[in-house]
């Protein structure tokens, strides 16, 4: 197990390939809440029996999430074996470890769900989980980069800011997940709203204000994405409660894909600040 091995882009290539599909499974089980298609396939694993059914209607949003996630699990598995072979880093092995062994109970969280009728607990669970798991990937992604790898710890702790952002987001899509499984908490939602608002903005503000070349763009980013959260909210509210056209299910889905932008964002915001800017 070399230094170099560890050091191979073709890895952090692969990591960032495994985050965008963890990102668009996230997106595809929104649409399946979204469009009330949970139940459209009333077997698990497979869909009335076949591994292809015809993909139409609320089948199409079901089961096309199934294969989504099933391809996304695939290349977790594959990319914690590789860090296993090359990775001399505990706490990254161990990061993966846990993402390999969170990709099992999302599938069975997702299975218990149909099978179960849509239990609101384990829907939250399998909402919640589903976050977690694009984190972990999306950390591992970073923690690969040469310019990560590259560099030594920062002293102090310039990550904490955007670390409490990384928690109070997780919050919020915990609250958001409940309020879509079970109508309710919609005043903590909004309340975790506004503090998770203020936490992130909190955090791409001290990116900005450091003029570190690696957190300006990012930290923009970050901004800007919270402020496109804030309208996607008022449009997913506008759904909730107005019951329109069924082409606005985009909205709700929008809204929950960049929370989960948002997190990620945070995540590599967290690492990057907790590194010096100059080469080892």
């Amino acid at each position: 197990m070399s230094e170099a091995a560890s050091l191979r882009p073709s890895r952090h290539g692969f990591a960032r390939f495994s985050s965008v599909s963890a990102f668009f499974v996230l997106f595809a089980g929104g649409m399946v809440t979204s469009t009330g298609s949970a139940l459209a396939v009333p077997d698990w694993p497979l869909a009335y029996g076949q591994y292809f059914p015809e993909m139409t209607g609320g089948v199409l949003f079901e089961h096309g999430h199934r294969m989504v996630a099933g391809l996304t699990a695939l290349l977790v598995w594959a990319l914690t074996a590789w860090t296993y072979w090359v990775e001399r880093r505990a706490w990254v092995r161990a990061m993966m470890a846990a993402a390999a062994l969170g990709i099992l109970a999302q599938a069975v969280l997702g299975g218990a769900t149909v099978l179960w009728g849509l239990p609101p607990q384990v829907s939250i669970a399998h909402a919640f989980l589903g976050q977690a798991l694009f984190a972990l990937v999306v950390a591992c992604a970073q923690s690969t980069s040469p310019w990560f790898m590259a560099r030594r710890a920062a002293p102090g702790r310039p990550w904490a800011p955007a670390a409490l952002a990384v928690g109070m987001l997780f919050l919020q899509l915990a609250l958001g997940a409940t309020m879509r499984h079970t109508g309710r908490v919609l005043a903590w939602h909004l309340v975790g709203a506004v503090l998770t608002f203020w936490a992130v903005t909190r955090a791409a503000l001290a990116g900005v204000h450091s003029e570190r070349p690696s957190l300006g763009p990012l930290a923009t980013g970050l901004m800007l994405l919270a402020l496109l959260q804030v309208f996607l909210g008022f449009g997913a509210l506008a759904f909730r409660h107005l019951r329109l056209i069924s082409a606005m299910a985009l909205l709700p889905t929008a809204h929950q894909a960049v929370g989960a932008a948002l997190l990620g964002a945070s995540v590599v915001l967290a690492l990057r600040a907790g590194r010096l800017e100059e080469p080892a």
